[in-house]
């Protein structure tokens, strides 16, 4: 992980990955290349977002996924540092390119609406300003495990490592979504679809997330009433797939603990409601289940 907490106010706290961008990079296949940036905004409080940059992300936004360029990709982290919302790092942290290549990130000014989200208002509803820099603002970035088994981690000027905490996530991931396939069918299916999604949901950020894994899909397509992406192959139909999904799916809800409940309840109740469950397995897992 990378770290800058020692830049003043006036600046801004910085941060530049230390090994310059090649000049173009091959997302056609398998490639990834997927880290979170985070930053400290006051002393108990901070946002993230989690960038992933892989040939469903950049599907339609790029000129050639066999050539991404260096400009391409600062567009791309920056279009998802803005996706990421209120509650992630929408105008928290710019991206740029130095002039040897590095991607760098800079934090910024801000100002907090209150709950009203609107300027002016006292109490719940009051405007709070944050400051780009000083000791309190920091800026972070951390490589986490691959969306997915079978990308290829790409490196961007961080290395391809990841700390132990995200290679054990990555190996629970892996193993539940191995049950899943194995269960397919299996009447405990819904419960662990249910709980996957509870634990993975604060990660996601935009349609792509959802895309590269194929239980949070089925999560997702029994929400919104998809059907299933067998036949969505090409990037053009991969794209309008996640933008359709962006649409119906408010992602920055999903840093809300009871928020995430309330959806991984309401796919319970389908769930349920489709496969003719006798009783309620997976409402019985939240807290607020009713008999």
């Amino acid at each position: 992980m990378l770290t800058d907490t020692s830049q003043v106010s006036a600046i801004g706290a910085q941060l530049s990955l230390p090994t310059p961008l090649a000049d173009s990079y091959d997302f056609s296949g398998t490639n990834e290349a997927r880290f979170t940036i985070a930053s400290r905004v006051d002393q108990t409080t901070t946002k993230t977002a989690t960038i992933v940059l892989n040939r469903a992300s950049l599907a339609g936004k790029v000129a050639d996924l066999t050539k991404v360029t260096q400009d391409e990709i600062r567009d791309a982290i920056g279009d998802q540092i803005e996706a990421s919302g209120a509650n992630g790092l929408m105008g928290k942290v710019q991206v740029g390119t130095g002039p040897n290549g590095n991607l760098f990130f800079q934090t910024s000014a801000y100002e907090d609406y209150g709950a009203d989200g609107v300027p002016g208002g006292t109490g719940f509803n009051a405007d709070t300003f944050y400051a780009a820099g000083g000791k309190v603002r920091t800026v972070s970035v951390n490589n986490t495990a691959l969306s997915a088994a079978g990308q290829k981690a790409v490196d961007i000027g961080i290395g391809t490592d990841i700390p132990p905490d995200a290679n054990v996530q990555s190996v629970v991931d892996a193993y539940l979504q191995q049950s899943l396939e194995d269960d397919a069918g299996d009447e405990d299916t819904g419960v662990r679809l249910a709980l996957y999604f509870a634990r993975k949901a604060p990660m996601l950020n935009s349609g792509y997330d959802i895309l590269g894994d194929a239980a949070l899909t089925k999560v997702i397509n029994t929400v919104i009433g998809l059907p299933e992406t067998s036949n969505a192959t090409t990037s053009e139909a991969l794209a309008a797939r996640a933008t359709l999904i962006s649409k119906k799916i408010d992602f920055a809800s999903f840093q809300d603990p009871a928020k995430v409940e309330a959806f991984a309840r309401r796919f319970a109740a389908i769930w349920d409601a489709q496969n003719n469950t006798a009783a309620d397995p997976i409402l019985a897992l939240f807290s607020n289940a009713q008999a």
